[in-house]
């Protein structure tokens, strides 16, 4: 639209009439809305305007016609007129069609909106010579067009509360839930959450014919360090364990922390190496929890004694590897600790070396 002040050429004053025109204006004059056509010079000089326009604007036809009065564009809203030119320039330089709304401000009264769609008009040489358009009032319309704007913004807004509500229910119920499994120091999962992956594994096993391997794991000298620097060097301590312990983790393991200075390493596999990766498992264990713990009165050296039962090989049930395992666990501490203990320790005439069995 060209609106730098460059005329371009007239056309004749008089409008060509036959019967598809007289239809044409009929049908609009039946209409909340009218046509026109205007040059494309510098003030949009109005060629024609149907008498549409009184009923929309309360301008008479005439005050338009070759800006008699006043230029179309002094009727458009000004907050208006960026969008309608950018509209109308869009459409031109592609040779297409433009769509647009903006307010006409009437005689009397509030502005109304109107909707205007239009083109432009090219002479044989390709020089843009006429704008032309039909504008409809649309005010009813966009009065229900706001309203579902304002309705599906207020529901968006909603649903995004709604989701936001729903991904807090969703965390605090993770959260709750990670209360309920996992120990509150050390995060690794608690005793409850233990029992359950026994089961778990165990049902597993039984389907699959693997075997599981159980290490029950407690440390040694932990009461002495918290006996002589506090239970906050207690805590740290077992905040170190429970590092070392998930470096040996596989992505198929499991480790929690039973309570106090307890802990508890699960794995399964095959049947025919569970006794094998046990000890290797128990051995790597026994390496990372010999930790020294500094003192003003020298180092405390602190280490585990690690007992291990295998299902189903050595106990039939999740509870009697439990038992089993905590037993071999408790035969270690008796016989000196910082040791693993297999079921070879209750077999009859236990040797020393049998109790102190390491791989």
């Amino acid at each position: 639209m060209k609106h730098d002040g460059v005329s371009a050429s007239a056309v004749g004053q008089g409008v060509y009439h036959d019967e598809r025109l007289d239809a044409l204006l009929s049908i609009t004059g039946r209409m909340d809305g009218y046509l026109y056509r205007c040059r494309n010079d510098a003030s949009y000089t109005m060629l024609y305007i149907s008498d549409g326009i009184f009923t929309v604007s309360g301008y008479r036809p005439s005050d338009f016609i070759h800006n008699a009065v006043r230029d179309y564009v002094s009727a458009i809203h000004p907050d208006d007129l960026a969008a309608v030119y950018a509209a109308v320039d869009t459409a031109i330089e592609a040779r297409c069609n433009w769509n647009v709304d903006y307010r006409i401000v009437p005689q009397v009264g509030e502005p109304l909106w109107v909707r205007e769609i239009g083109g432009g008009v090219w002479d044989e040489a390709g020089e843009l010579e006429f704008l032309e358009g039909f504008v409809v009032d649309i005010s009813d319309r966009k009065v229900v067009e706001d309203l579902n704007a304002e309705l599906l913004l207020e529901l968006k807004a909603a649903n995004e509360e709604l989701s936001a509500q729903k991904r807090e229910i969703e965390l605090a119920k993770q959260q709750s839930d990670h209360s309920a499994n996992h120990d509150a120091l050390t995060d690794l999962p608690n005793r409850r959450a233990f029992h359950n992956e026994l089961r778990s594994v165990i049902d597993r096993c039984d389907s699959t014919g693997q075997a599981a391997g159980l290490l029950f794991i407690d440390l040694d000298r932990f009461k002495k360090v918290n006996d002589t620097l506090g239970h906050e060097a207690g805590d740290a301590l077992l905040h170190e364990v429970a590092g070392q312990l998930r470096t040996i983790l596989r992505s198929a393991d499991f480790v929690a922390r039973l309570g106090g200075d307890e802990f508890a390493f699960l794995f399964s596999g095959e049947a025919s190496r569970a006794r094998q990766k046990a000890v290797g498992v128990a051995e790597r264990i026994l390496e990372k929890l010999r930790i020294k713990v500094p003192t003003p009165n020298g180092a405390i050296h602190v280490g585990c004694t690690v007992g291990v039962a295998i299902y189903p090989a050595e106990a039939s049930d999740s509870e009697a590897l439990i038992t089993l395992a905590d037993r071999l666990m408790y035969i270690g501490k008796k016989s000196g600790r910082n040791r693993l203990v297999t079921a070879g320790a209750l077999e009859p005439g236990p040797t020393s070396d049998d109790l102190r069995r390491t791989a």
